[in-house]
Parts: C-alpha cells; sequence; structure tokens
C-alpha cells in the first residue's frame, strides 16, 4: 500500500470512492459538497491510498485558526476494502501529520455513528451526537483527541 498526494487526476476515483459509501456512511446530498472539496480545498493536505495500481481511499487534514483546532477531513475507504486495514493505516498516518503539523491544536473529526466506534479505537472521544446532523438516519458525531498531554511526556 502507499499514500500519495491527492492531484486532480484522482478526482473521478475519489467520487468513486464516495459514491461506493453511499447511503450508510455518506448521504446523497453531501456528493456536490465533496466535489466543490476536490476541486477547491484539497490544496497540499488531502491524499489517496493505492494498492496494486488501485485507488482505494483518500482522506486530509484541516486547519481552521479561527477556532484553533485542526482534524481529519473526508475520509473514507472503497466500501469494497472495508475490514482490511486501509481506513486505519490512512488514519494513522493523518494523525501522525497533524502531531507534525500542529502539535498544539486541538484536534477533532466530525462522523457518524457508523465510524465512530472506528475513531474511538484510535484515541478519539465523543464530544457532541446531533441526530440526523448529516442526513436523515445519518448522525453526526464530533469527536476529539488530544496529543498535547503525549508531548509532555
Amino acid at each position: 500500500m502507499q499514500i500519495i498526494k491527492y492531484t486532480a487526476s484522482f478526482r473521478e476515483n475519489c467520487i468513486e470512492i464516495f459514491k461506493s459509501n453511499l447511503p450508510k456512511f455518506f448521504a446523497a446530498k453531501e456528493l456536490p459538497l465533496f466535489e466543490h472539496f476536490l476541486d477547491h480545498e484539497t490544496e497540499e493536505n488531502y491524499y489517496i491510498i493505492k494498492t496494486k495500481d488501485l485507488i482505494v481511499g483518500c482522506g486530509g487534514i484541516f486547519l481552521d485558526e479561527k477556532k484553533n483546532e485542526a482534524g481529519l477531513s473526508w475520509g473514507m475507504i472503497h466500501a469494497g476494502y472495508h475490514g482490511q486495514g486501509m481506513g486505519k493505516l490512512l488514519t494513522q498516518f493523518r494523525l501522525d501529520l497533524l502531531k507534525k503539523m500542529y502539535p498544539d491544536k486541538n484536534l477533532k473529526i466530525e462522523t457518524s455513528q457508523h465510524t465512530a466506534e472506528f475513531y474511538k479505537k484510535n484515541g478519539f472521544t465523543i464530544v457532541d451526537i446531533v441526530p440526523d446532523g448529516f442526513a436523515e438516519g445519518i448522525d453526526k458525531y464530533t469527536m476529539k483527541i488530544e496529543f498535547k498531554s503525549e508531548l509532555s511526556n
């Protein structure tokens, strides 16, 4: 497996990955938001994961200086590859980047009830739940992780 920076040449692969996760993990109404993100907001902090020359996942990191937060954005693995450790690998890669780039920031992710347990296993704790926060049947879980205590050890 290989993780490389996203370029526009991977756009259609990422959209296919998004669509493979409908309707459980994403709502169809989120597709235009994701497409806008790919077209205008990826810059240098979005990545894809490849295995055997297939693009099987994508995910990024963000910084919100106004809120003094950084975190994970638009992370997903093609539904046909769930449960094979690729999500864990991509998540750890992004968390390692965040630790290096923003060691003093609060880290967060907004995810759903379907992936909250995965992120709990990766060190996040739930700080807020909004029923149907993304769409009907897809609750919005805001989760945070603390790295500051690890840095002082």
